[in-house]
């Protein structure tokens, strides 16, 4: 049986912020499925920073050849298999990257078995690897949060952002979120339930920081970077054992070949804080303490993640752009 595979490319690298220039539609068949390896029906993939970082040279992952497709961590159903480790039907996780029909290595994939209550989507929400399990990671294993503590979240209306808000609240900290715009404070302040909102686009964040938290910040998660992670700097509990939390920096992304770090880091030696950026993949003994705590959230309508959804395939480029940005709320996804 042959399967039909629509695929987004990379037409050209990106000369600083990509462009829908940059990328290419293509349509191929497959109608071999070599020793090993399974055909998977995609369902869902997942829209994340990071995928802009191999788009161009610069970067925090290897640049994509010219022609090939643009990778991207997904759901689906395997529709053909040519393996003993899957049957047809079976949920899966992984690389599916941005296509109809992925022809892939069973090897790299992951067979999902949801508990009840939970969908095989929610792994690529809340209990995906660059959101939920990323969210977890940055804020228990390197964040150390407790309760009792403010946490100030940057980026807080996205899909990492929205699962760290909600890690906190359930852990007993007192939770700050910054975004852009009154209808994404809205999210935060009703869906997600920060204590407070803080619309970036209002400008002062510093002051609007130090009104929200006149004794300091304890945990600073990053999504964002540049302006924004220095008034956080500024902001840092004056008592000491402050935390910063690197996890992206949504902010330089448009211009990866001149990345701009923070001017007032001397706050960390003056107010006896850390800062510590982290890979996910690092963590990965503590992955199944992660993915229990989140189930039991999920189940008990602690933890909701509402999707931004993207149709179809096409509109992958668009989707990125949106991104970048920030014309979304809660997790970016594409449906092909």
């Amino acid at each position: 049986m042959q399967y039909h595979n629509r695929r987004v490319f990379i037409r050209q690298h990106a000369g600083g912020a990509p462009t829908l220039a940059d990328f290419g539609i293509a349509e191929e068949t497959i109608d071999q499925i070599p020793d090993g390896h399974v055909v998977v029906k995609v369902d869902t993939l997942s829209i994340d920073a990071w995928i802009l970082t191999t788009l161009s040279g610069p970067g925090m992952h290897e640049m994509g050849d010219l022609g090939s497709t643009i990778r991207a961590f997904g759901v689906g159903q395997v529709a053909a298999s040519n393996s003993p480790a899957f049957a047809e039907g079976d949920w899966v996780y992984g690389l599916l990257s941005a296509q109809t029909n992925a022809l892939l290595p069973a090897a790299g994939l992951t067979r999902l078995s949801p508990e009840p209550g939970v969908e095989p989507r929610a792994y690529i929400g809340p209990l995906g690897l660059t959101t939920g399990l990323t969210a977890w990671v940055g804020l228990v294993a390197v964040g150390e949060v407790k309760a009792g503590e403010t946490v100030l979240v940057s980026g807080a209306a996205g899909a990492v952002g929205s699962c760290v808000v909600q890690l906190a609240k359930a852990r007993g900290a007192r939770v700050i979120g910054i975004a852009g715009g009154p209808q994404k404070c809205e999210y935060l302040t009703g869906l997600v339930g920060v204590d407070v909102a803080i619309d970036y686009k209002q400008g002062d964040v510093a002051g609007q920081i130090a009104t929200a938290a006149p004794d300091g910040i304890d945990v600073f998660f990053d999504n964002v970077g540049g302006e924004i992670l220095d008034d956080a700097l500024d902001n840092l509990r004056l008592s000491g054992g402050a935390r910063v939390v690197i996890c992206g920096a949504i902010s330089q992304y448009k211009h990866l070949d001149d990345v701009r770090g923070p001017k007032l880091y001397l706050r960390l030696a003056e107010r006896n804080a850390a800062m510590r950026g982290f890979v996910v993949s690092h963590h990965e003994a503590r992955f199944p303490e992660a993915v229990a705590e989140i189930s039991q959230l999920i189940r008990s309508g602690r933890m909701v993640l509402p999707e931004h959804v993207v149709e179809p395939l096409d509109r992958f480029p668009e989707a990125l752009l949106m991104l970048l940005d920030g014309r979304h709320t809660g997790n970016l996804v594409v449906r092909p």
